[in-house]
């Protein structure tokens, strides 16, 4: 019996659900789009090979902590020898440990993102990956100064730690692991956040910080509509008090294992708290894990989850009903991970050649990546300096302002064609993907390559066989209005 092939399904699997087709993988494609992707959410906690090499964060962090530490033990001393002002050797002196230290924490997130660049060019389960991917945006983390800095250093274990190895799993336990890791405690800057009852907040050492338990019901779990007020921030913010990181400062009540999560009474507010209706008894840390047990679950996270997944897979406004039906499974199967993102594959408007989305830089440098195997531009060697001597790839998500982990607030990059479509933005596509053209000469024959990549459209098959030179034909497939769009 003779196999249907489905190739506008294909296309649809590799590019939209997928990170964008390779040369090849649409017949591998063709004949199960459905399953294609289905088989990949097996694989979806195992860690990329390239990955292998890469510490645990909590020995980067540690040792980040540490050289921290001894930066501004070298500065306190520079701008002490300084003294009298007029000793401008000394200042120079300190300016230059904390010029070192800043370009070293650059290079390790530089050298992570060029780990992450090739997993996303060459892996061989792209919906997976893309899942990874959506799941870290929607818990974003950043870098900023001071002691935040050290989040360069575990950027991309954080992803692996708390994001990949969960989504096998429930939302709870994904939501619980995010929120006691080390890079999510520094980031919303909870490792610092003392209960204004407790022992230490009596001392008046520091006080409440809010910015976790905010971010957790706006971002995080309910979603900016869903029901929850500032006194149920106040409140869930007093419940997670005490969740900080051993080791972040010298304190013995903080030095615990260092890298790691801590949980400190010392620091917890105490008695019992009142949530969203729900009441949770004083008992240390497993306070705060029942209320976020009970957060991933409520009717409203399944909505903001829903609505969040269908507008990412189908269309920046995704009709009604697909939302419906998500919410639908998260609600019936509690959070279910695996369930919910095979609901994703059996959306039929995900599937409609209408409902597109346009690629985010990140998105288009790697279906660039993928489908002009770009690979070799990321060095794979052991010498961990010798990945980034070629950066041609990594200065285009700067130039795009697109650099992962480094979004500008809690609430990740957006996925949305208003907020990257516009007209200066997509001249610099076109900019880059002309230059990336040059880069690679007239080695790549762009007409054999097109129908592997995108959907057959007459006029940009006319366009590539009436250019002067295999050079400009690939310059104008790359920065095709077709290859702007993951459909």
């Amino acid at each position: 019996m003779a196999v249907i092939e489905d190739q506008p399904a294909a296309y649809v699997a590799g590019n939209k659900f997928g990170l964008g087709l390779q040369p090849g993988e649409l017949k591998l494609i063709v004949r199960d789009p459905r399953g294609w992707l289905q088989q990949q959410l097996a694989q979806i906690s195992h860690v990329p090979a390239v990955y292998k090499e890469l510490e645990p964060s909590s020995v980067l962090l540690k040792r980040a902590t540490e050289d921290l530490k001894e930066t501004r033990k070298a500065v306190q001393a520079a701008r002490k020898a300084a003294a009298p002002a007029s000793d401008a050797g000394q200042g120079n002196d300190a300016r230059k440990v904390l010029g070192d230290n800043e370009r070293s924490s650059q290079q390790e997130l530089r050298q992570q993102l060029a780990l992450r660049l090739q997993v996303a060019f060459t892996t061989q389960t792209p919906f997976a990956e893309r899942l990874v991917r959506f799941w870290s945006n929607h818990f974003s983390i950043a870098p900023g100064g001071g002691a935040k800095r050290v989040l360069r250093e575990i950027a991309v274990p954080y992803e692996n730690e708390a994001i990949r190895a969960h989504l096998g799993g429930r939302f709870a336990d994904l939501l619980v692991a995010v929120e006691q890791h080390p890079a999510m405690l520094i980031y919303l800057d909870n490792a610092s956040s003392i209960g204004p009852d407790s022992v230490a907040g009596q001392r008046r050492q520091r006080g409440l910080n809010e910015n976790l338990g905010r971010e957790i019901l706006e971002l995080h779990t309910l979603g900016v509509n869903g029901g929850y007020t500032q006194q149920d921030v106040t409140t869930l913010a007093k419940i997670i008090t005490g969740w900080t990181v051993g080791g972040l400062t010298d304190q013995r009540a903080l030095r615990g294992e260092p890298g790691r999560f801590l949980f400190v009474p010392l620091m917890h507010e105490p008695g019992a708290q009142h949530l969203l209706g729900n009441t949770y008894r004083d008992d240390d840390v497993k306070q705060g894990v029942r209320a976020l047990h009970d957060l991933a679950t409520h009717p409203a996270t399944a909505r903001h989850i829903a609505f969040k997944l269908a507008r990412h897979f189908v269309a920046d406004q995704p009709p009604p009903a697909a939302v419906d039906e998500l919410s639908a499974v998260f609600t019936r199967t509690g959070g279910d991970l695996p369930s919910l993102h095979a609901a994703l594959i059996k959306l039929e408007a995900a599937w409609q050649p209408e409902q597109r989305k346009l690629k985010t830089p990140e998105e288009l440098v790697i279906s660039l990546g993928r489908g002009l195997g770009l690979a070799g531009l990321m060095d794979a060697s052991q010498n961990r300096n010798s990945r980034i001597k070629n950066n041609f790839l990594l200065q285009a998500l700067q130039t795009f302002a697109q650099v992962p982990f480094t979004a500008s607030s809690p609430a990740g990059w957006s996925d949305m064609a208003d907020y990257w479509g516009g007209a200066d933005a997509l001249m610099k596509r076109i900019e880059w993907g002309t230059a990336l053209a040059q880069r690679l000469g007239n080695q790549i024959d762009a007409q054999q390559l097109y129908p592997q990549l995108l959907p057959e459209q007459p006029l940009l098959k006319q366009e590539l066989a009436r250019a002067e030179s295999p050079l400009q034909a690939l310059a104008l497939l790359v920065a095709s209005p077709q290859f702007q769009w993951r459909s």
